[in-house]
């Protein structure tokens, strides 16, 4: 009997050597679990702020963006009629290359037509003296 009122013994002694280390334990616990949920809480109120402006920036991106598209379609057609332009200079180029040609080439053309017009009226002169 002796054996177990001393087991019995050890085993409440144990029993309240266990509670008193565990008391500060649960003490830490609780205070932590409220610094915890105080955090949370501090968490949850600033992330709701925070993802709204989120949401607006998303939202002023959209728009930017879709600006942005309907700027480069105005940009390609600019582009396009750039190139267009560039065309018809080009054009007008060779049109004004083919003038200025004829321009120089008539100089060349007249002289040649005036000799051939005295040469003419020589001939002509020249037979009616004769003849």
């Amino acid at each position: 009997m002796l054996f177990l009122q001393i087991t019995s013994a050890v085993t409440a002694l144990t029993l309240v050597v266990l509670a008193l280390c565990l008391i500060p334990v649960l003490t830490e616990l609780k205070k932590a679990a409220i610094a915890l949920q105080g955090a949370a809480d501090l968490l949850q109120k600033e992330v709701t702020p925070l993802v709204k402006e989120l949401r607006d920036t998303v939202a002023d991106v959209q728009v930017v963006t879709g600006a942005a598209a309907a700027n480069a379609d105005g940009v390609n057609m600019l582009l396009s009629e750039l190139g267009h332009a560039g065309h018809n200079i080009r054009m007008i180029n060779k049109v004004l290359g083919i003038a200025s040609d004829i321009v120089t080439n008539s100089s060349v053309w007249m002289a040649g037509a005036k000799v051939a017009g005295r040469y003419i009226a020589d001939r002509i002169i020249k037979t009616k003296i004769r003849g």
